[in-house]
């Protein structure tokens, strides 16, 4: 049968090995095991075999073992998410003042102060890996009145202001207009893209972000794949924190009614997201595409469709997906406050210290608005997050302090 898996000979093995690796050089075993699958799909062959012929012909790095990203998770329980360290992340370009390290498998990993901070210091401003704004945004910036990436709005006549070129796009600069037509726009571009129309609309009728912001995440993948850079797209998104959006939507106590008509929705996102980025339109220019072992995995398994719609809510802070910020966990009295510096644009965000912070201590903001109670921030964490907050301010119950509302900056109620 077509879809029976062949288990390969050593001989055929080591060399698909030695081809990849001649490819990239710095690849590990984790990454030669993806690229085998996704240069032979129909091989079967587990990481645990890979590992054993680089070794054998002597093709693992010399790199210490800490450049492969470290995973966490557990097998037996999907609620659990998954993450990884992508070694390839520069923290340093970012700041100085952190480090990224594991905490444990269910926790994951965490982002910790590589120096003594200061208050009020902050510690890192990052732009969002992915990107899709709230739709009242998206739909100013539809309309020509706010940026097309940034959403920032735009105010004419303006010598800055960049337009798509292909349609009713406009940007707030020319770094905008550049940064959003190579990870998104030019498979966006509804004069270029036709069936993306249908999508969109789709999405905006169900006041949908997620599947807006996975079709961004497609477009990067199939956009770095012409650059030759999706090795490195994709082990940035392996970074995040996954679980599957089926896992976090079965907390609901409405699921047993709502299981149904949420499955239709989700088959029917996908069903418009597979007509508008698996075969685009030719005006697109995609002249590479993807490795059809990922093509089909993005586009015809709804566990991986479902698994993108997770990663996205788990990881979306006002529409953004931040690589450095997504190592930071939570805790109800933190010690960092998440800002935007931009005025009126919530796409740049900034880390900034809300007390002291001693060499070696984790960071953690607060996933959850700090005003509410015990109960109603336990019941949003599990729905939301699917933990259990075990924190001092949890299990002693004590109430919001005027230090932590200073250090946040909350106005009096």
């Amino acid at each position: 049968m077509a879809d029976e898996k062949i288990i390969p000979t050593e001989e055929e093995l080591i060399s698909a090995i030695q081809n990849i690796k001649l490819e990239l050089p710095e690849a590990g075993i984790k990454t030669v095991a993806t690229q085998v699958l996704v240069k032979q799909p129909n091989w079967q062959v587990s990481e645990k075999r890979v590992k054993k012929y680089m070794q054998q012909s002597g093709l693992t790095n010399s790199a210490p073992a800490a450049k492969e990203p470290v995973k966490s998770g557990l097998a037996d329980d999907p609620s659990v998410p998954v993450s990884f360290i992508d070694p390839k992340i520069d923290f340093k370009a970012v700041s100085d003042a952190v480090e990224a390290r594991m905490v444990d498998q269910v926790t994951g990993k965490g982002l910790f102060a590589a120096r003594d901070i200061k208050r009020d210091e902050t510690i890192f401003t990052e732009t969002p890996f992915a990107y899709f704004p709230p739709w009242e945004a998206f739909n100013l910036a539809r309309s020509g009145n706010a940026c097309g990436l940034c959403c920032k709005p735009l105010i004419y006549p303006n010598r800055n202001t960049q337009h798509c070129g292909h349609c009713n796009m406009f940007y707030c600069s020319k770094e905008c207009r550049i940064t959003a037509w190579e990870k998104f726009h030019q498979l966006e571009c509804t004069n270029l893209n036709k069936a993306v129309v249908a999508f969109m609309s789709f999405c905006e009728m169900e006041k949908w972000q997620a599947p807006m912001a996975v079709s961004r995440i497609y477009a990067q993948m199939i956009l770095a794949h012409q650059r030759g850079e999706l090795d490195q797209v994709i082990g940035h998104l392996d970074a995040f924190a996954t679980v599957s959006q089926e896992e976090r939507q079965a907390k609901e106590t409405e699921w047993i009614f709502m299981e149904a008509p949420t499955r239709e929705l989700w088959t029917k996102a996908r069903d418009l997201l597979r007509a508008a980025y698996k075969t685009p339109s030719k005006r697109c220019k995609i002249t590479t595409p993807l490795p059809e072992a990922l093509q089909q995995k993005l586009f015809d398994d709804e566990e991986t469709f479902l698994n993108y719609l997770g990663k996205f809510n788990i990881n979306n802070q006002n529409g953004g997906m931040y690589l450095v910020h997504s190592h930071i966990n939570h805790n109800c009295h933190p010690n960092v406050s998440i800002d935007y510096p931009q005025r009126n644009s919530q796409y740049k965000l900034t880390v900034r210290a809300i007390r002291d912070i001693s060499k070696g201590e984790q960071l953690y903001e607060t996933y959850v608005n700090p005003r509410w109670n015990k109960d109603t921030r336990q019941t949003y964490l599990d729905k939301s997050y699917l933990f259990t907050c075990q924190c001092d301010r949890c299990v002693n119950d004590t109430p919001l302090t005027d230090e932590l509302k200073k250090g946040l900056r909350l106005r009096d109620e």
